[in-house]
This record gives C-alpha cells, structure tokens and sequence, in this order.
C-alpha cells in the first residue's frame, strides 16, 4: 500500500502504459497499489473493503468458444452500461502523438435474476495489441478500477440518515410512553 497521505489518482493513460503494459509483460511496477483478484468471481462490496474505491489486475473469462466475456460474479452480472455506447472508449497517449494505447469499458454490477442495480461501478482497462501480444496467451488481462457510484453513495448516505433520525424519534416516544404511566 501507500505511505500515509499519498494518494493513487492515476490519469487513464497511467494505468494502462505503467500498470497494465508492465504488468502483462512481467515488469516492474511503480508501487503496489494494484492488486492481483478475480474481480468475476467476487461481489464488489467484498473487494472494496469499505474503500471508496480499488485497482484490481485480472484476467477475463471467456465463454467455451472464446467469443463471449463471462461477467457473472456469485449472485451477480458487470454489464457493460449501453447509456455510455457499451463500446470501449479509447485510452490515447498525450505525448502529442494521439497514439491510441489501450481501451477503457464502463460495466456497472446488477444483483439476481431481476438485474437490480446496486450502484457499483467498474472501469475496465485492455490493451489496444493483438491478442497474441498477451504474453502469447488466448487469455486477456485486463486491470479494473471498482467503485461505488456518487449517486449510489449519496443514497446510502441519505438511508443512514433517515434510520438515525427514525430511531431517535422512537428513542422519544418510548421516553415519553414511559413517563405517561407515572
């Protein structure tokens, strides 16, 4: 992890030429920040740890012919979010080149059979090269940044607030109820 008050907020480009490139290809990496998990076989809430938000290497799941990523994560899907297109939007390089150096893919997680959103985002980092480039194998790595959704996190917020203000109006009543007898 980070030293305290160090702060991991790396651009786009970052993650995918300093984290995943060296990664993928066995190199060093800057710090140790990201972590090695299978982001599809857990629930987000179970890798975050209470973090607002975490950096996962991974590699993706592909269906038995090869052509469909498995997403399924225990009681749960990642779904790619159509709002944003569902395609992948480019990850350039700013050297003053535009050299299009990976992929970023926004899914977002859905619980049970009715699909009910939960308010956990993901980003999801591939390399622009060939497959094949992978470290010669059929697998793809893939690096994931997983968080909740402001949204989500300003309705969590406003859920405590209601159960905190609801149980001191009945932390009242009962007070009250309880002298009335006297």
């Amino acid at each position: 992890m980070l030293p305290p008050g160090f702060h991991f907020q790396p651009t786009d480009q970052e993650l995918v030429v300093h984290y995943l490139c060296r990664w993928i290809h066995r190199m060093p990496l800057p710090c140790n920040a990201v972590e090695e998990a299978d982001v599809y076989s857990q629930e987000p809430e179970a890798l975050l740890h209470g973090r607002e938000r975490a950096y996962f290497f991974t590699t993706l799941r592909t269906s038995s012919s090869g052509l469909r990523v498995q997403r399924q994560a225990r009681d749960g899907t990642w779904m790619l979010n159509t709002s944003k297109t569902g395609t992948p939007v480019n990850v350039v390089c700013d050297n003053g080149d535009e050299v299009t150096v990976g992929y970023k893919r926004n899914l977002s997680f859905y619980l049970g059979k009715v699909k009910k959103c939960t308010g956990f985002v993901m980003d999801e980092y591939t390399l622009c090269a060939p497959p094949y480039d992978n470290n010669g194998t059929k697998d793809q790595k893939v690096l994931c940044v997983i968080r909740q959704s402001p949204q989500a996190i300003n309705n969590a917020a406003k859920r405590k607030r209601e159960a905190s203000s609801l149980s001191e109006i009945s932390y009242a009543d009962a007070k009250t109820d309880f002298f009335s007898f006297y």
